[in-house]
């Protein structure tokens, strides 16, 4: 299993790192300089590429190797994938080679075997790298291997050029690779790489728009404690959050934006409901609250330009007005995106993600922890699950009294209650029966889906108002559009009543 770190670099801080005066110190041997010719072959219909596999062939001092590689996943900025090689003859692969080292239970294992896939193979794109490597010891006896290349990958017309730093872990544990990349990063403020090679390679190849992603189902074990139930929502909301950085620095996917954003706001949600055993550095706090309002201002344009606007009816006496609102909405959303984009692709962002890897990989709560909270994290999870989900019940049912007739305050905060509330029974779900949670996930599922709809037509009024005091031209149609959604609110309280008594009358799991 490979484990890397990447950084993109700017010319100049190339320089600034090869100069630093860290490396004599920690190098095990002197530098080297490596002249490396990559060719990655895949199938005419991209087989590898859609099974989420790499086969490149390394051509090197006159030796050839090759590398078959899964996508694996990123997780604070730590590539963890699959990595197998073998020498070869030529500048050919041999997957009879790599049959014999690949293991049956990998997930590459059933890509190798698809018929007649040698002769299927074809050179699809290369790389060509000049690089330095310091092999470095680490003073708790890790070895990293810290490498800055002069990249340039080729994919038929199409190429790109770019320089980048790879740190990696060849023994020994990751939170003192991360504690190296946050003493790097002190003096060169390096931004993530968010794209490996070979993905460039495709990305030139294929030319497709990168797919926002979903949290993955999660599963916690029914014996665990509460530190192990912390550490298993913790990954997944953060695996969340790092699968989506790569499509919001596109700048070019709305939903990459909300799914980021939603795996932030799981992740805080979980450490409120630890907060009683985990505690994040308030530091860490601060800047993960920066980042979630850079991927909210570009959030509240897209949903009002592209979703909240599009319900608004006009006549045609309005329509024109109407028309240029959305022009104008959508222009500030394009914006706010790429103010979102440009917050992941920073090197404030990148040095978070090494903070918040560090923090993970270090598990302090755990090791450091008092007595009592020590207990706390050694009690089973199921204690804490039904704890937790009877609170925030209740804070739900406090909040939501009446909750046709509250103010617009006071129904944020039901609404927020009942977000809380969703994301525990969603990260604890595997530890209840599932007939009595799933129908109860329904009926909360359908009132929080309600009530924020009703979040996004306030946000609305606020954006249409922010618009009005800007551009006197937009002013007739945002005070329509505002008319308009105020009405829509008004009309849905009889909807949230009947929401509200069927969740008041469904049995709590």
């Amino acid at each position: 299993m490979a484990r890397e770190l990447k950084f993109e670099l700017a010319q100049e801080q190339s320089q600034v790192l090869r100069d630093l005066p860290l490396l004599p110190t920690l190098q095990v041997q002197p530098p080297r300089e490596e002249a490396l010719r990559s060719d990655y072959f895949d199938t005419p219909d991209l087989l590898l590429w859609r099974q989420a596999a790499s086969l490149r062939v390394r051509q090197a001092a006159g030796h050839y190797v090759q590398t078959l590689k899964s996508a694996g996943a990123r997780r604070a900025g730590l590539f963890e994938r699959e990595e197998y090689e073998t020498p070869v003859a030529g500048n050919a692969p041999d997957i009879a080679a790599l049959l014999a080292i690949v293991p049956e239970t990998s997930t590459l294992s059933p890509v190798l075997k698809t018929h007649q896939l040698q002769e299927q193979l074809a050179p699809a794109f290369c790389t060509d790298v000049c690089r330095t490597v310091w092999l470095l010891g680490l003073p708790e006896g890790d070895e990293v291997e810290l490498a800055i290349d002069t990249c340039t990958v080729v994919a038929g017309e199409s190429s790109q050029s770019f320089s980048e730093l790879e740190l990696e872990l060849k023994r020994g544990k990751a939170d003192h690779l991360y504690a190296l990349a946050l003493n790097l990063a002190d003096t060169v403020p390096v931004r993530l790489s968010l794209a490996s090679k070979g993905d460039r390679g495709y990305g030139l190849l294929v030319c497709e728009m990168p797919k926002a992603l979903r949290a993955t189902p999660l599963v916690l074990e029914r014996q665990g404690s509460v530190g192990d139930a912390f550490r298993e929502i913790a990954r997944n909301c953060l695996a969340q959050v790092h699968a989506n950085e790569a499509v919001v620095a596109s700048a070019r996917s709305p939903e990459g934006v909300h799914q980021m954003r939603v795996g932030l706001r799981r992740f805080r949600s979980a450490l409120d409901m630890f907060c009683g055993v985990v505690t994040l550095p308030a530091g860490l706090q601060d800047e993960i609250k920066w980042i979630a309002g850079e991927l909210g201002k570009s959030r509240d344009w897209e949903v009002l330009a592209h979703s909240t606007l599009p319900q608004v009816s006009a006549g045609e006496d309005d329509l024109p007005g109407l028309r240029r609102v959305s022009e104008a909405a959508a222009e500030i959303a394009s914006a706010r995106r790429h103010d979102a984009a440009e917050a992941v692709r920073s090197a404030r962002y990148a040095r978070l993600v090494l903070a918040l890897g560090h923090w993970m990989a270090v598990a302090s709560w755990q090791g450091d922890a008092e007595p009592s909270k020590q207990m706390l994290l050694a009690m089973p999870a199921s204690e804490l699950a039904r704890d937790v989900l009877r609170a925030r019940h209740r804070k739900l049912v406090r909040r939501g009294r009446g909750l046709h007739k509250l103010d617009a305050p006071r129904r944020h905060r039901a609404r927020i209650a009942a977000k809380k509330l969703r994301y525990a029974a969603e990260f604890f779900a595997s530890l209840f029966q599932r007939k009595s949670l799933d129908n109860y996930r329904g009926v909360l599922a359908r009132l929080q889906d309600d009530l924020g709809w009703g979040n996004d037509m306030a946000v609305a009024g606020h954006l249409l108002a922010c618009l009005q005091q800007a551009d006197e031209s937009v002013s007739g149609g945002a005070i329509y559009a505002r008319g308009f959604l105020s009405a829509r609110l008004v009309a849905d309280r009889e909807n949230q009543r009947r929401l509200w008594k069927r969740f008041r009358r469904t049995e709590r799991p």
